[in-house]
């Protein structure tokens, strides 16, 4: 994976005098996807529910022309993503944990994405890497006993980084459309899914089962020489 996103990084930097360099901005739709590891969980064992929020992108790219209409487009992009994550788990021993946090995540992505044209238009697709190079949890957390329902603890609050909690590399794909504009400009639509569950099980009580990153983005661009 580290190698996939040096790799992708070089490419980007690289060829300067064939390819057409450019910058990027936009916002997105971003979210989880939760999955109990792989099995159905009843309401007292507990749920987790992730509700999407908006984020943004920024990045670079270039592209370069390799055969007809098709072309290559890597990029190099800051994501900043976030999800509203509501957790219940009732199969602690004694104890039952709730929490309700919103999860921010910083990301460094390469997606590199071949390009075809079609007239103005545009049609893409490709692999996408992603660094996590910081994440944040703001929100609180209540455990209750299970033999005693009228003792609990809580809720009590919580601002932490948590970068630690989050599988640092991620591994998707994306795809997307888009038109070319006068003057260099273009406006683009991209959806992004990972492959890999980034959540790592540090504790018995958190969640433990699959958070997958799912990103619908729309985005302004700027090309030299476009």
């Amino acid at each position: 994976m580290k190698q996939l996103l040096f790799l992708a990084a070089g490419v980007l930097l690289a060829s300067a005098a064939q390819a057409q360099f450019g910058v990027k901005a936009g916002a997105h739709y971003a979210t989880l996807a939760t999955k109990e590891n792989g099995r159905t969980r009843t309401y007292y064992e507990g749920q987790t529910n992730a509700k999407g929020r908006i984020g943004y992108q920024v990045g670079v790219f270039y592209e370069k022309k390799l055969v007809g209409r098709l072309s290559l487009v890597p990029e190099l992009q800051y994501s900043r993503q976030a999800s509203d994550l509501t957790v219940s788990n009732g199969l602690i021993p004694d104890n039952a944990y709730y929490a309700d946090y919103r999860l921010t995540l910083h990301y460094l992505n390469v997606p590199v994405v071949a390009r075809v044209m079609l007239g103005r238009f545009y049609l893409e697709t490709g692999p996408q890497g992603g660094l996590l190079f910081a994440a944040h949890e703001k929100g609180y957390e209540r455990r209750v006993s299970v033999f005693n329902i009228g003792h609990h603890q809580g809720p009590s609050n919580f601002d932490q980084a948590a970068t630690d909690h989050y599988q640092r590399f991620d591994v998707g794909a994306c795809a997307g459309a888009g038109v070319k504009l006068p003057g260099g400009f273009a406006i683009g639509l991209r959806y992004s899914a990972g492959f890999i569950s980034i959540s790592r099980k540090l504790e018995p009580d958190t969640y433990g089962g699959s958070l997958k990153n799912q990103v619908a983005q729309a985005s302004v661009s700027y090309q030299l020489g476009g």
